[in-house]
């Protein structure tokens, strides 16, 4: 049990070291022979990102606020066993997780955009 307790504590005092993205090459989308710089994790979570706040505000719909917050704990939880846990991911499991929480930051980010517009004087 003090072994995980040690893992934890490595993990935790070298997080602010840590870049945004990890830059893993294995780790990262290729495309006609040329690397991505982002991990596939990063990439969906831009794609959806910015996919959702385009459907957001051209549909003039709102997404359940609810929903949005669930969509954003597949991916810490992944985070969270890879990190503390050394539990590897497979890059499919972060492109998904990637995409929820791209989901649902874009969504969040579109629902509060809305809230602050009907706010406004």
């Amino acid at each position: 049990m003090s072994k995980i307790f040690e893992i934890i504590w490595e993990r935790l005092t070298h997080l602010g070291s840590v870049p945004l993205c990890n830059g893993i090459p294995s780790r990262a989308p290729h495309f006609l022979g040329i690397c991505f710089p982002l991990c596939y994790r990063c990439t969906f979570i831009l794609l959806f990102f910015f996919l959702t706040i385009v459907y957001c505000f051209y549909s003039h719909k709102k997404i359940n606020r609810y929903f949005l917050i669930g969509c954003l704990f597949p991916m810490i939880i992944d985070g969270c066993l890879q990190t503390f846990f050394g539990i590897e991911s497979t890059n499919l499991k972060r492109a998904i997780t990637g995409a929820v929480f791209g989901v649902g930051i874009g969504g969040m980010i579109s629902y509060l955009y809305a809230w602050i517009d009907s706010r406004s004087f």
